[in-house]
């Protein structure tokens, strides 16, 4: 005689009042199998306190026009199970003529590429602290790096560790200001680049009491056409401007309690 709990029927029975919970629960295992890599790779900026910054942006800026070089320091963590053979390879969205981008990144550093050809193996919960960046001049330390933006992506990655892809993103923003420090100190805010396509970053060394800023942006008719709450200034200076039509903006900064800081900015076809 069959035993109650091999019996078919019985089983049936037993399960049918959660179905529905069984199939949820199948979803969320498969949904978990197909994302568990997603942000097991973590990118943080040793500048700024660890800060991740997965899929994010980092601005180093200066006034100073005498800068021969400007730098970001990255840490990265396997937060995996496995050991990781990670390369990386840059993603030049713009760039100012006659400047320079090399980084180092375990075992060694790459002046002249866009990508790395060896390994560097992080094993699993550990990090690696070697990912530097340096933008200068093309003639290093020579000349002072020239005026105006560049923006790179940084693609860290592992494919052949997992099934599935293990990837981390980073931008880095590098932007050096057209005006001497005094001059700057008398402007309210500028905006890079100029003209943009689809993000400005804002210069706003000279401004102060933007933690609680919203910003809101005007085409040349005085129409309101797109706004950033209120603390968007706080831990950014990018803002994502691609929905807007090519052509000139007027842009206000709300401060509380203080007069409103205005800047322009132009946008062309993309």
């Amino acid at each position: 005689m069959q035993p109650f709990f091999m019996n078919r029927q019985f089983l049936l029975t037993m399960i049918k009042p959660y179905s529905k919970y069984l199939f949820l629960l199948l979803l969320i295992v498969f949904f978990i199998a197909g994302h568990s890599h997603a942000q097991q790779l973590i990118l943080m900026d040793v500048n700024d306190g660890n800060k991740v910054v997965n899929d994010g942006s980092i601005t180093v800026s200066t006034n100073d026009l005498s800068t021969l070089e400007l730098s970001a320091h990255l840490k990265i963590m396997n937060n995996t199970d496995k050991p990781i053979a990670m390369f990386m390879k840059k993603i030049i969205n713009a760039m100012v003529d006659s400047t320079s981008n090399y980084f180092c990144l375990n075992p060694k550093c790459w002046p002249d590429a866009d990508s790395t050809d060896i390994a560097d193996s992080i094993q699993p919960g550990m990090c690696d602290s070697s990912f530097v960046t340096h933008y200068d001049h093309f003639f290093r330390y020579e000349k002072p790096i020239p005026t105006g933006y560049t923006s790179i992506t940084y693609l860290f990655y592992d494919y052949t560790t997992f099934t599935q892809p293990l990837e981390a993103r980073v931008t880095i923003n590098y932007f050096v200001s057209g005006v001497g420090v005094d001059e700057a100190k008398k402007l309210e805010v500028m905006a890079y680049p100029s003209p943009a396509k689809d993000y400005i970053i804002l210069d706003v060394s000279g401004s102060k009491n933007l933690e609680n800023a919203s910003i809101s942006m005007f085409n040349l008719n005085g129409q309101l056409v797109k706004e950033f709450g209120r603390g968007i200034l706080k831990d950014n200076l990018s803002l994502d401007v691609q929905d807007l039509l090519p052509g000139s903006y007027l842009a206000r900064i709300n401060r509380e309690g203080e007069p409103s800081l205005k800047f322009k900015f132009l946008i062309i076809n993309r």
